[in-house]
């Protein structure tokens, strides 16, 4: 191994990183070669009787060392300020943990803010549409419509199942556009649904759809 220029390659990916605010390209093979420059380094033991080579040898290993973490610290650092703004990142040249740590903060912020929206409009009395609730753009996140909107999957037995969805309140709605399959709180599968269609609906789940714009209540009073 050419210890100077695998040093050299692994400096400049570090500049790089440090210099631009956009994340830099990182595939797995790349990242390897660097994991295996550092290994040879740390278990390479170099004779102590030649001070200068010595020397020079401790010096690559610290240096390589705090480039190698301080990359990983820096990527890290993009990676998360850019899913806290839910800011599109591209994942073609990242690493697959990179990958899961921005898609799992993404999802999570995405799914308080459904929830925080949720909790909002319960306590709002629903009413005829141009009377309902008005939530900001930035409040309630825009949704995927070639996916289901709900996706739960509880382990309960179909007796249950059959109580629970006797036991919920249902809600009226007409939509107001194409909207994807949904899987509704009683685990019944629901839709897809085209413009001007009808369906009654768990309330849970009409909420949300009211609320993405997906459809409005039908009052039948």
């Amino acid at each position: 191994m050419d210890l100077e220029k695998e040093y050299k390659k692994l400096y400049q990916h570090w500049l790089h990183e440090f210099e631009q605010p956009n994340l830099t390209d990182l595939n797995r093979k790349l990242f390897d070669q660097y994991s295996t420059l550092l290994k040879s380094i740390d278990t390479h033991q170099e004779d102590e009787t030649d001070t200068i080579k010595f020397k020079v040898f401790e010096s690559y290993k610290k240096n390589i060392t705090f480039l190698y973490e301080d990359l990983q610290e820096m990527r890290e650092l993009k990676i998360i300020n850019t899913a806290l703004v839910l800011k599109e990142l591209n994942l073609e040249n990242v690493l697959e943990a990179e990958k899961l740590l921005y898609q799992n903060i993404i999802s999570s912020i995405k799914g308080y803010r459904k929830v925080k929206a949720i909790s909002i409009f319960e306590g709002q009395e629903l009413t005829e549409p141009e009377e309902q609730i008005q939530i900001q753009d930035d409040t309630v996140p825009e949704i995927d419509e070639t996916e289901p909107i709900i996706e739960k999957e509880p382990q309960i037995s179909e007796t249950s199942a059959k109580q629970e969805r006797e036991e919920l309140d249902f809600m009226l709605l007409r939509f107001i556009k194409k909207t994807p399959p949904l899987v509704g709180i009683d685990l019944i599968n629901y839709g897809p649904f085209e413009e001007e269609d009808l369906a009654s609906i768990p309330s849970q789940n009409a909420k949300i759809l009211i609320l993405e714009k997906f459809a409005e209540k039908v009052d039948i009073s």
